[in-house]
């Protein structure tokens, strides 16, 4: 990725945070604006009878519960948006692994134009079924980073995995599956243990060697209505998946 595609990454982001911060200030400000506007109505009509305020003190009720949940999942939207933000970064830091992780599957698949039932023509990994806004003819192995790296390893959360072995094979993967790659992936392991696994653990070993079965099966499932692929995506799993 260049130095200008970075670039525009860091606007986007930056946009996101202040737009999510502009949503925010607003629900603050109206649920204020309520607040003050039926104190007043209230006081307005104290006077008139019992009957009355007391169905005014129902409507603040309501209004303020309703305020109160929009306010909170404003705020909960606003720190799940906050905590991709700051992944994103993390990912983006660590430039000479996410080159690492997405080379890999850009080299692997090469700059050889081919054609399939599947994914039309396909180069460097991106078919043109799939991507049809890309010009897979004139496509540069630098866009086809580029392509990977926002289409694929950042929507799929990639980086989160500590293990650079598991980046690589689950990149491979999603490339192959797409989502239901992350599926699979976490029927093996919950999530949150999937993604913090080291090399260094012990299971290590034991959990590559059930994620290449469970994809194996997977590809077994698909193999039998495209046969003609099966073996590409089976010597492809035991390479990504290898134990050494």
């Amino acid at each position: 990725m260049n130095r200008a595609e970075r670039i525009i990454l860091y606007l986007i982001v930056v946009g996101l945070l202040l737009f999510s911060s502009a949503i925010i200030y607003q629900t603050f400000s109206y649920a204020s604006s309520q607040k003050k506007a039926t104190n007043l109505a209230s006081v307005s009509v104290g006077n008139t009878g019992n009957e009355v305020v007391s169905a005014s003190s129902d409507r603040t009720t309501t209004q303020n519960a309703e305020t109160t949940d929009s306010t909170q999942l404003t705020l909960e939207s606003f720190n799940e948006l906050k905590k991709d933000v700051e992944n994103l970064k993390k990912a983006l830091y660590n430039n000479s692994i996410v080159e690492y992780v997405i080379y890999s599957v850009v080299d692997f698949e090469g700059s050889t134009l081919t054609f399939d039932e599947l994914g039309g023509f396909t180069k460097y990994g991106i078919s043109s079924k799939h991507n049809p806004g890309v010009n897979i003819f004139n496509l540069t192995r630098d866009r086809a980073y580029y392509i990977l790296y926002t289409r694929y390893y950042v929507p799929n959360r990639i980086y989160e995995f500590q293990s650079v072995r598991l980046q690589v094979a689950m990149m491979h993967m999603c490339t192959l599956f797409g989502k239901k790659a992350l599926t699979i992936a976490y029927s093996v392991l919950p999530r949150n243990e999937l993604i913090y696994l080291k090399d260094s653990d012990p299971r290590f070993p034991w959990i590559v060697e059930k994620l290449k079965t469970a994809f194996s099966q997977h590809a077994r499932q698909i193999g039998a209505r495209y046969p003609q692929y099966l073996k590409g995506w089976l010597n492809r799993i035991k390479k990504v998946f290898y134990i050494g």
